[in-house]
């Protein structure tokens, strides 16, 4: 609300001005007012200068005692206060019947009852007082009386304007004398920040409360630019108000503004400055009064950001607010009263005379008195209920609180209140009703009992029971999900909204009554009433299964895709190591076969060597584990039966297990074959069924199944010739595992069986069925065992192979070879060995070399026996190479790592064959004599 005229500051410094307040009684005030008395016909005339919060009598006639000694009154205490905050007449036949004046203390102690004031206004416009005449009984004032007061109201305007040039002129001489000697005390020991400021914007002079309040020293000031210590977007309004004031075109200036002290903090100032001529009458230099007014400035920052929360409240909560001054009259509605009466901003009047008007006839009168006997019984609060004219003529039923301030003397001084419209609960509103079924959310209103007395057709769905009426919570099941225990009917949020709790997005698992689980959330709030009592409340549940089922299947995929990344890397890494490695033993070996060779049985250094032998062994199963794992081995897979392999490896693996653990199988009568490396892949069973024992030291049972999978090869990207996938698993009743030890179950090196294990088997395990082209998983849980899963591409139209083929002892050799390896030492160790074998050998250190020697002399290698990485040209391009110019060219690769060998994965090309790295003589002369002989069972043409 703005500042009416009563407490305006332009008002109260012309007030003081005049001179007059606490002065004594003149004779040309007092003559005016027996004139004012004489001609109206008036017991009491008063000439009233009126401050914020009293009224002085420059003149009174007929004021009794003690009035009349003291000659002062709280503004509360007249009826000049109405006078001067409007600027009007004001005319009262009985001010008894009056709704705002009724209850003055003048009526009851004085006696007065009729009253006619004009104010007393300058010629600047300010109204500094009234000039009243005033009667006992009830009195009708006519146009001429008041027409005859206004001008001796002017009159004493006359002699006022007279005593304050008087005052002014004395002002002015006192100020002359002692402006001199007192300046500059007043100038340093001012509590408010003064400079002397020079045309051209510098400070020329600063005291000490600018310095402070600005955070600079005078050194620091005087000289500089003042602008240099102004707020960058207050700087513009500063030089345009300089330029006015050097201009002529005004004396003085006022305005705001920010500063920056040395630390960036703003401080706010209220800055005057004026223009001090020299004697020639040009500018001089500009003085300055700068107050800190930081403080005031934070205060209104809150207090708007308060009387916006406040505005913004009122529209929220649907209510028209008003604030009514009791002593002007004057109303103040917040925004209008739109949506709840739809007026809009302006159309309410502004006084109770429009609010009166629009209350329902039927009501007026019983709401008015019920208002006048709150007001004088000194209540601070007041309530009702009427209708009231909504702007389209229609009538709302309103509920009315309002709160009434109290000046010092206990009068009623101030009413704040708002209005709400009153909706019967029984009475359901259609379009409330729409917008309940048009939510996706599931809507319960409950009473004050629990009952569910309205709800949409979403909380229905969500249900599961479109036509069921349910009125009690017992019927209903849920369970909290971080307990797993059932809420009970007393946990219910609208049972517990009741009792005034309040609950935001409770998550539930509940149990439709179809039998649908599914994943809630759900909020309730209590109803009150227009008294502050709870009559039930307002239940929200939103069906969040969903997406609690998206976000889960995204954080499994996220995970299975962090651990796919983390095998690969590791894959990676174990496959880069076991392929160095393996040169190394290749060596190794080699050259403990050679010594072998040369040392008689009865030799004693042969157990040593032969120690030496079967440690390299050893460390090359490690390597190959390691390439199973990363899937860097090669394969070399056969279409064999699934069925057959385990009836054959049956007998051995019960004997792994031991007698305290049986062994179950369950094999599909119609199992397909798959297409897998034999050896590798007994290996995967081999290192299962250790890993059941070691969880059973107890004893217990493991059981094998294998059945068929039928599926749709375009969905599933079967290979050619693919008609589903097998499924094979390993199941046990041993310890079982827990989450963190599943993750990383596949892993090398991991054991939960150190220091026995080497944590090599399952990840081996993992390597083969994975570059066979099958999945392996694993479900467990602690004390109820484990599951390895197999699944494999199921292979039709080729008969089994059989799974192991019987080893003939080699015959020395004859033929000639190619040997091509870049590692001197193996090259060197390798050589011996085929010589001692009776073969001829030729060497080359790396492809180029051995394309040459083999163009020069083609004819007579029967075989070319290259290592597969090498410097310069390695020995997939010496392959190709060889072919171009001999298509029946025999090759036999020999390397620890696969995915070097062309074209990788397991797969050679026709007249390719491999010998896997580290070997020992007899692997690699039954090798030589496979590919020279052309014997079924590992030749090319069954890769």
């Amino acid at each position: 609300m703005t500042h009416s005229l009563l407490t305006r500051p332009d008002r109260l410094a012309a007030l003081r001005r005049t001179a007059l307040l606490d002065t004594p009684p003149e004779e040309a005030f007092d003559r005016l007012s027996r004139m004012a008395a004489r001609l109206l016909g008036t017991p009491v005339a008063l000439i009233s200068l009126v401050a914020d919060d009293h009224q002085f009598f420059k003149s009174a006639i007929g004021l009794p005692e003690p009035w009349a000694s003291h000659r002062t009154n709280p503004i509360s205490f007249s009826f000049c206060g109405g006078v001067v905050s409007t600027g009007e007449p004001l005319v009262l036949e009985d001010a008894r019947r009056h709704p705002l004046l009724r209850h003055n203390p003048v009526i009851r102690e004085l006696g007065w009852i009729s009253y006619a004031g004009v104010p007393l206004r300058t010629r600047e416009g300010q109204v500094v007082g009234s000039f009243c005449v005033i009667d006992k009984t009830p009195r009708l004032w006519s146009e001429r009386d008041v027409a005859l007061l206004q001008d001796l109201a002017a009159s004493v305007v006359t002699e006022i304007e007279l005593r304050t040039q008087i005052a002014e002129r004395r002002y002015a001489e006192q100020g002359r004398r002692a402006s001199e000697e007192q300046f500059h005390n007043t100038f340093e020991d001012s509590g408010i920040g003064m400079a002397l400021i020079s045309t051209d914007g510098r400070w020329l002079r600063a005291n000490r409360a600018l310095c402070e309040m600005l955070g600079y020293t005078r050194e620091e000031l005087v000289g500089d630019a003042v602008e240099a210590r102004t707020h960058p977007s207050d700087a513009p309004a500063h030089r345009e108000a300089m330029r006015l004031l050097l201009a002529g075109e005004c004396r003085t200036y006022t305005m705001e503004t920010r500063y920056l002290r040395p630390t960036g903090e703003v401080v706010w100032g209220l800055v005057n400055v004026s223009l001090v001529p020299g004697p020639d009458g040009e500018p001089s230099h500009l003085i300055a009064g700068i107050q800190d007014i930081t403080d005031r400035k934070q205060a209104e920052t809150a207090l708007r950001d308060r009387e916006e929360r406040y505005r913004l409240l009122a529209r929220a909560t649907n209510e028209a607010v008003w604030d009514w001054d009791l002593v002007t009259d004057l109303v103040t509605w917040d925004d209008g009263t739109g949506p709840l009466l739809d007026y809009q901003h302006g159309e309410p009047g502004d006084s109770a005379a429009w609010w009166y008007d629009r209350i329902h006839p039927d009501d007026r009168e019983r709401v008015v008195a019920a208002l006048d006997e709150s007001t004088a019984r000194g209540d601070t609060t007041w309530e009702d209920e009427y209708r009231f004219r909504r702007a389209n003529g229609s009538y709302a039923v309103v509920h009315h609180r309002a709160h009434i301030a109290r000046d010092e003397a206990g009068a009623p001084a101030r009413m704040i209140g708002a209005m709400t419209e009153v909706v019967e609960s029984r009475r359901a509103d259609p379009r409330l009703r729409e917008v309940l079924e048009a939510l996706p959310m599931g809507v319960w209103l409950v009473d004050r009992q629990g009952r569910v007395v309205m709800s949409n057709s979403s909380s229905h769905q969500l249900w599961g029971a479109p036509h069921r009426s349910v009125e009690s919570f017992a019927e209903y099941r849920a369970w909290w999900p971080d307990t797993g225990e059932q809420v009970r009917p007393d946990e219910w949020g609208p049972i517990r909204a009741i009792d005034g709790e309040i609950s935001v997005n409770e998550e539930m698992e509940i149990e439709a009554f179809d039998g649908a689980r599914k994943t809630i959330l759900n909020s309730a709030t209590p109803i009150w009433d227009s008294n502050g009592d709870i009559v039930g409340a307002v239940n929200i549940s939103e069906d969040v299964s969903a997406k609690k089922a998206e976000e889960a299947a995204r954080r499994e995929a996220e995970e299975r895709q962090r651990s796919s990344d983390k095998m690969e890397a590791v894959g990676r890494l174990a496959g880069g190591i076991a392929h160095d490695f393996n040169n190394l033993l290749t060596g190794v070996l080699s050259y403990t076969d050679l010594i072998l060779q040369e040392l008689r049985p009865e030799d004693p250094m042969r157990g040593d060597v032969e120690q030496i032998r079967d440690a390299g062994q050893r460390a090359a199963n490690l390597t190959r584990q390691l390439l199973a794992f990363s899937r860097r081995q090669l394969l070399q897979p056969r279409v064999v039966s699934l069925a057959n392999m385990v009836r054959d490896l049956e007998p051995m693996l019960g004997r792994l297990l031991g007698p305290a653990i049986t062994l179950e199988t369950e094999l599909d009568p119609e199992l397909g074959n798959v297409r897998v490396d034999p050896e590798r892949f007994e290996q995967v069973l081999v290192n299962l069924i250790l890993n059941a024992r070691d969880a059973m030291p107890e004893g217990g049972r493991v059981r094998i199944a294998a059945a068929n999978l039928v599926v749709e090869p375009a969905a599933h990207r079967l290979p050619e010739g693919g008609t589903g996938k097998v499924m094979l698993t390993v199941s046990d009743t041993g310890t079982g595992m827990d989450d963190a030890t599943q993750a990383r179950v596949f892993e090398p090196f991991f054991t939960t069986k150190a220091p026995r294990g080497s944590g090599l088997g399952l990840s081996t395990a993992y390597g083969i069925v994975e570059q066979s082209g099958g999945h392996i998983s694993v479900q467990s849980q602690p004390g109820r065992g484990s599951t390895f899963t197999i699944t494999l591409p199921r292979h039709a139209g080729d008969e089994p192979a059989a799974v192991r083929s019987e080893w003939r002892a080699p015959q020395p050799g004859k033929e000639t070879l190619l040997l091509v390896e870049d590692e001197a030492p193996v090259r060197d160790s390798v050589r011996r060995l085929l010589e001692w074998h009776g073969y001829t050998v030729i060497e080359a250190r790396n492809g180029v070399d051995a394309l040459h020697i083999y163009e020069n002399s083609h004819t007579g290698i029967d075989l070319v026996l290259t290592d597969v990485v090498m410097p310069e040209m390695g020995g997939g391009e010496l392959f190709e190479q060889l072919r171009a110019r001999n298509p029946a060219v025999r090759v036999l690769f020999m390397s620890g790592y696969a995915d070097k060998l062309p074209p990788g994965n397991g797969a050679l090309s026709a007249g390719a064959h491999f010998v896997e790295k580290p070997f020992t003589v007899e692997t690699l002369i039954r090798r030589l004599r496979e590919v020279l002989d052309g014997q079924p069972g590992n030749v090319n043409s069954e890769q």
